[in-house]
């Protein structure tokens, strides 16, 4: 399943056509993620969405028909353009320099700014496993991590078999996803440099494994 398919349990009940409808759809979407920022998942509803938006739940209704819907939605922005950084960095090394470099410019273009890696991405994160039609869009953003990050190693000589490779891509996703969260949670806080410190070169540390058995 490709990462941005509709899937009709979750998906928006109308695209949005004309600019004001497109704007509402902006407000909903940008309302619950400040609401994630504030709070767990489960404890958002659509009542409370259309509250804090200050327009009428009906409203809301007319482009989500639940609140996994807006989630899946503002997921699958979150992913089309953590893909775009990702594959932004990839066309910047051409095999030359270190694989610990690459690893650098990663963490810094995911962690550079609140719109891609804040408290409100994570407690999205967290309410991935809610709905079928949630996990399955993690995982098929899962898969198309791993294929550039085997595409990565490509790029320095990895010679590490299929298999193999695949299970390094998923350990260096995982230790990605672990440093990214860490730096959001401490987002204002004056140890964030050092926690970027410790993330880079754990990063660095994963990314440059060459074997499994190693």
């Amino acid at each position: 399943m490709a990462a941005d398919a509709a899937i009709e349990g979750v998906s928006k009940r109308k695209t949005a056509q004309q600019e004001r409808s497109k704007a509402k759809v902006q407000l909903i979407l940008q309302t619950t993620m400040a609401m994630l920022g504030d709070g767990p998942a489960d404890r958002i509803t659509t009542n409370a969405i259309a509250k804090k938006a200050k327009i009428s739940v009906g409203s809301l209704y007319q482009f989500f028909p639940n609140k996994e819907a807006i989630f899946y939605e503002l997921f699958r922005l979150w992913l089309k353009q953590t893909l775009e950084r990702l594959d932004d960095v990839g066309s910047r090394f051409d095999g030359s320099g270190s694989i610990g470099e690459l690893a650098d410019a990663v963490f810094e273009s995911l962690t550079q700014n609140e719109k891609i890696n804040s408290r409100a991405h994570w407690q999205l994160f967290r309410a991935m496993g809610s709905t079928e039609e949630l996990v399955a869009l993690e995982a098929s953003h899962q898969a198309e991590v791993f294929k550039r990050i085997v595409a990565f190693r490509e790029k320095f000589g990895s010679n590490v078999p299929a298999d193999e490779a695949r299970t390094m891509a998923m350990l260096q996703h995982h230790v990605t996803v672990g440093c990214l969260a860490a730096a959001a949670q401490i987002a204002d806080d004056p140890t964030r440099q050092k926690l970027l410190e410790w993330g880079s070169k754990t990063m660095r540390a994963v990314y440059s494994i060459d074997s499994i058995e190693c």
